[in-house]
């Protein structure tokens, strides 16, 4: 029983010594590309932003004409009956206002998401290669991100290392 014990801590610590860490997001926020691609995202949004000021201001005049209705209505109306009815026109016109701005907000802000994981997404596969090659450089079998682990020696940090195989310098933590 001993035995087995010794032979699990023993292959327990063997694991632990091929494990380091890296500093993923502050290199990823450090890549040149990334600046770029974050100026690209902000210009996107405004835009999207600007367009959804547009819709707004456009539902906010369609509903305007659909209230002078319903009050000119209200003026000239003949019987309640006809009267009900032109309302419940206006109602339903009014639910479709509000809902084609709901849907175009939606799509904004799925577009938005779209155009972030283009730009993005290719940067963060740069990096995990560079990590992926300083690791196995390096020996290690497994590479976690600073933001969990508790704590690390210095030396398994590969973060360094990285930043020079993707070319950048090294953020300060």
């Amino acid at each position: 029983m001993k035995k087995l014990l010794l032979v699990l801590f023993l292959a327990a610590g063997t694991a632990m010594a091929q494990t380091g860490y890296v500093a993923s997001e502050a290199l990823l926020q450090s890549m040149p590309e990334f600046q770029t691609a974050q100026q690209e995202i902000t210009k996107y949004a405004e835009s999207i932003k600007a367009d959804d000021v547009k819709a707004e201001n456009n539902a906010r005049t369609r509903m305007a004409e659909l209230q002078q209705k319903v009050q000119e209505l209200s003026k000239t109306a003949t019987d309640e009956a006809t009267f009900n009815k032109e309302v419940e026109v206006y109602k339903t016109q009014a639910a479709a206002i509000e809902s084609e701005l709901v849907n175009s907000k939606r799509i904004a802000e799925q577009r938005l998401g779209e155009k972030q994981n283009k730009l993005i997404t290719p940067l963060t596969v740069k990096l995990n290669e560079a990590i992926k090659k300083v690791a196995l450089d390096k020996g290690y079998k497994v590479i976690v991100d600073i933001n969990s682990i508790a704590f690390a020696t210095e030396e398994t940090n590969i973060s360094q290392d990285v930043a020079r195989e993707l070319g950048i310098p090294m953020p300060s933590n």
